[in-house]
């Protein structure tokens, strides 16, 4: 995959994420955005060779979740 293409997606999944934070988090924009920005997941979101962008964002906002609770991010075993 190109990287354009690649920002593209990350592109996208970074916006439904960030939608998911403010709809079921209630927080600001802004607050999202740095809610997701902060974490682990975000920096290996941004990495191709990561292939955690090919999960649903469901699945991305759950792991997204989970590690600011535990404060540790844990990957499934199918990536």
């Amino acid at each position: 995959m190109g990287e354009k293409e690649f920002n593209s997606i990350v592109e996208i999944l970074i916006h439904q994420i960030v939608a998911l934070i403010i709809n079921r988090q209630g927080l600001a924009f802004e607050d999202a955005l740095q809610y997701l920005y902060e974490s682990k997941l975000y920096s290996l979101l941004t990495d191709e060779e990561t292939k955690i962008w090919h999960l649903s964002v469901e699945k991305l906002y759950q792991m997204l979740v989970e590690e600011r609770e535990e404060n540790r991010l844990i990957m499934p075993d199918y990536v």
